[in-house]
Formats: structure tokens, C-alpha cells, sequence
């Protein structure tokens, strides 16, 4: 029996890293697009807003999330943070929506504004990050999108 045991425990040891090399090896980051953004009705003194996020799915494989957190900030000020955990499964080589309301961060709006009271640059700095959670035994999917938004410029 101690052998058995024994056997069975050096081949899962062997088969494990193995088969999860072998899932991992031609994984491919989904993509995040935010393709909505509107403000919600609220009563309270910072505004309440719906982001879309669209996920999409370059794998041969289903993507089942368990959660995801993001952040938004414009010129090194966090605008928005969020969670979901109400995620639809994004089947392989396809897309799904996923919905969330946030709120603004008072503080991170303020000095925005503040900023760009400032005579500036015609670009402006945004991140987007994003933490996809994929279960328990795997290691969280983290995503950032950086860029920059061209202003026109004022005479």
C-alpha cells in the first residue's frame, strides 16, 4: 500500500507542473477595451458612473473569471477604482461585456482638475489596470493599457 502511495504521489508531482506548463505555454493575455462610460443618477457628492468593459479572448480555451479589480488614472491621478464578481464566462476566440458602476475618487478628481487648470502639454497620460481573477489555483491575469489623450491646443 505504501508503495502504491508512494507511486501515485511521484506521478502527480510529475503530471501537475507538467500538464499546467503545457496550458500555459501558448496563453495569450485577453484584451480589455473600455467601450462605455456614463454617468448614473446619485444623491451623493461624488458622481456614480457605469463602465463597460469588453473582454475578449484570443485563447483556444474558455476563460471562467471569478473577479476582476480595475483602476483608471489621468495624469498620475487615480480617477475610478472597481470591482466585479458577477462575470460572464468569455468563450474561447470570442468576447463578452461586463458591466460595473463605480464612483469617482473625490480626492484624484480634484487634483485632475487642479492639473489641468495648469498651462500643460497637449497630451494627457491615462493607465487602465486591470487584475482578472482566474480561480484559485491560478495566478491572477494583471493587464495595463497606457496611452495618452492629445488635446487640442488653445490659443
Amino acid at each position: 500500500m505504501k508503495l502504491l502511495i508512494s507511486r501515485l504521489t511521484t506521478l502527480l508531482v510529475i503530471l501537475i507542473p507538467t500538464s499546467c506548463a503545457t496550458l500555459n505555454s501558448n496563453f495569450e493575455k485577453p484584451e480589455i477595451i473600455v467601450n462605455s462610460f456614463k454617468i448614473l443618477p446619485g444623491g451623493s457628492i461624488d458622481p456614480t458612473f457605469e463602465i463597460g468593459l469588453r473582454v475578449v479572448n484570443p485563447n483556444s480555451i474558455s476563460l471562467n473569471f471569478k473577479g476582476m479589480a480595475y483602476t483608471a488614472s489621468i495624469e498620475g491621478n487615480q480617477i475610478f477604482s472597481g470591482v466585479a464578481n458577477q462575470l460572464p464566462i468569455v468563450p474561447a476566440y470570442g468576447e463578452e461585456e461586463v458591466k460595473s458602476n463605480v464612483q469617482a475618487d473625490l480626492f484624484g478628481g480634484i487634483r485632475l482638475f487642479a492639473d489641468l487648470m495648469q498651462p500643460r502639454k497637449t497630451r494627457i497620460a491615462y493607465t487602465l489596470k486591470v487584475k482578472l481573477d482566474v480561480g484559485t489555483f491560478a495566478l491572477p491575469i494583471h493587464i495595463t493599457r497606457e496611452g495618452n489623450l492629445t488635446m487640442p491646443k488653445t490659443n
